[in-house]
């Protein structure tokens, strides 16, 4: 019964998306139409478990701010054995971030109280681990995965009142090519199917990541709206002048696509690349004046919790052109 139902989800989806992709792009350039954009801001939250709402992070209204919940994964645990690792399932998602605290009640009211409508809010799929180990990329095919994805997230989405999703798995197990389909012909389903408005990716400089969002990239990257490419993965003793080239070297390999190349902030004091408070923002100035600055994103609140979210409130008031930032 579950499969007949997915074959039909699927079939729809590529029988109507012609249609549906057309008023959906339609409907966007009537909404960039509209106005002036916001400098965007995003965050991630909820996977680490450390009691932390979306109403605890400070949100600047002159900026549009995007919440990501971290993370809903593919995988299962067994309820018999807490001990085991958990399972992949083969495209059907399941919540891991804090539920307790990040409810679809929580996003409800984080949309609804925002300032002049400048809050959104995603999921992200995959992240680095699921119960300690791997959180690894794997389909048994690209139709099977991708059947069991569409109606796993469609619940996820709709049940949360989610805008969005951002990609970041960072481990896998099948191809460059079978990963490209599986997400490029999932986000593109999504837009189609009116159930998201936006979507990223999250890659880093590995060989083995970079080859899949390469790949995906590739193929598929017109349906992505930005890239949030994790600069903190970088050494942690990163300068100024190197940040700005790995940023050129990124924004290079990320061209040609619908994505703009956001810069990641770290927030975890034992993290890597350039700090905050050791030349970031400097960065960010030199690009802004060049007109190359397309957002910042923050790994993440769970870290940031411990001290008020300093890094958030400098760098959304930066964004904002309300004060210049650390040195």
């Amino acid at each position: 019964m579950a499969s007949r139902a997915h074959q039909m989800i699927t079939t729809m989806v590529r029988a109507f998306f012609p249609v549906l992709l057309l008023l959906l792009l339609l409907g966007a350039r009537a909404s960039a139409a509209t106005g002036a954009r916001r400098p965007l801001f995003r965050e991630y939250i909820g996977a680490n478990y450390k009691n932390v709402s979306l109403a605890d992070v400070p949100v600047h209204p002159g900026v549009d701010f995007h919440f990501i919940l971290a993370f809903a994964i593919d995988y299962a645990a067994d309820p018999t054995n807490t001990s085991a690792p958990a399972s992949p399932t083969d495209g059907r998602f399941v919540v891991y971030w804090d539920e307790a605290h990040l409810t679809p009640a929580a996003v409800a009211a984080a949309k609804h109280c925002s300032n002049g409508n400048n809050v959104r809010v995603a999921l992200s799929l995959g992240g680095d681990t699921v119960h300690g180990a791997n959180a690894t990329f794997r389909a048994s095919s690209v139709d099977a995965w991708l059947a069991n994805a569409i109606v796993s997230l469609t619940d996820i989405l709709t049940t949360y009142g989610l805008d969005g999703i951002d990609v970041d798995y960072e481990h896998f197990g099948e191809s460059p090519e079978v990963f490209a389909e599986c997400i490029g012909q999932l986000v593109r389903a999504l837009r189609a199917l009116g159930v998201i408005s936006f979507a990223s990716i999250a890659p880093f400089a590995n060989p083995d990541v970079q080859a899949h969002y390469g790949e995906l990239w590739r193929r598929y990257g017109p349906e992505f709206d930005y890239v949030n490419f994790q600069f903190y993965a970088y050494n942690a003793n990163t300068t100024v002048t190197q940040f700005l080239g790995y940023y050129d070297e990124q924004s290079s390999r990320y061209a040609g696509g619908g994505g703009k190349v956001l810069l990641g902030l770290g927030t975890d004091p034992a993290g890597g690349g350039l700090r905050p408070d050791k030349g970031f923002f400097r960065a960010c100035r030199a690009l802004r004046s060049q007109g190359r600055l397309h957002g910042v994103f923050a790994w993440a609140a769970d870290n940031s919790v411990a001290d008020g979210f300093r890094y958030e409130r400098v760098a959304q008031r930066f964004l904002a052109g309300d004060a210049p930032g650390f040195t």
